[in-house]
């Protein structure tokens, strides 16, 4: 069960103006549009009891109605927030994209630890991988998925040494592609359970890799799991 911190309002300030000094990711869950979100934002200014705005829109994005009501889910370092709020009309700019214009949330923004809203949770739906493994080519579950790593688990009894290398190749379910190195950092062995085998890596992207669909995909699934806990 996640346990939820409910922000004052100075904590929230706080919170809103690290996330703005940071530029830390921010993504948009547009209630009954077919739960379309909008994802790569970032915190452009605030006014305590007024409103939010938020840079990132894309010049392909539509901009949503006013009086839509919304979810904003901020991720800073292990914490992730979530407020309920409802459109305002765009801040326009020129020869810019518009500034997307929330009004100041009337329930208390919630607080999760990021371990809490993990991607790929037990009561989610299990993503499948394919991982090369000491020159085996493995069927895998991602039980866990972040920026920077990934859980894996198995079927098989599997004996791996820390710091072995490992190709992770799968298919998200939104198309997204996860192909990318990593290195084993821990080991675990859960007896009874279907896949006992559990691996903690730690992802290598090359340079060139684009990671941008990874992160929007995580910023959904971390949107969606974040407002669960807000309707349980």
């Amino acid at each position: 069960m996640s346990h939820a911190s409910l922000l004052s309002a100075p904590i929230l300030e706080q919170f809103l103006i690290q996330a703005r000094l940071t530029k830390a990711w921010a993504s948009l869950r547009l209630q009954g549009a077919k739960g379309r979100l909008l994802g790569d934002l970032h915190i452009h200014r605030f006014r305590p009891g007024s409103g939010v705005e938020l840079s990132g829109l894309h010049a392909r994005d539509l901009v949503p109605d006013q009086g839509t009501p919304v979810t904003l889910t901020i991720l800073l370092g292990d914490e992730v927030l979530t407020l309920e709020s409802i459109l305002l009309p765009p801040v326009q700019r020129e020869h810019e994209a518009a500034l997307l214009h929330l009004d100041w949330p009337k329930e208390p923004a919630r607080l999760h630890h990021r371990g809490d809203v993990r991607v790929a949770a037990p009561d989610q739906s299990p993503l499948k991988a394919r991982v090369g493994l000491g020159g085996r080519t493995l069927d895998a579950l991602l039980v866990n998925l972040t920026e920077s790593g990934v859980g894996l688990a198995f079927q098989e009894t599997l004996l791996v040494e820390l710091h072995a290398s490992v190709e992770i190749d799968a298919v998200l379910p939104d198309g997204a592609i996860l192909k990318c190195p990593g290195e084993v950092c821990h080991l675990t062995y859960l007896e009874g359970q279907d896949y006992p085998t559990r691996l903690g890596i730690v992802l290598h992207p090359s340079p060139d890799t684009n990671l941008d669909s990874i992160h929007r995909f995580i910023q959904t699934r971390r949107t969606d799991r974040s407002q669960s806990f807000r309707h349980a």
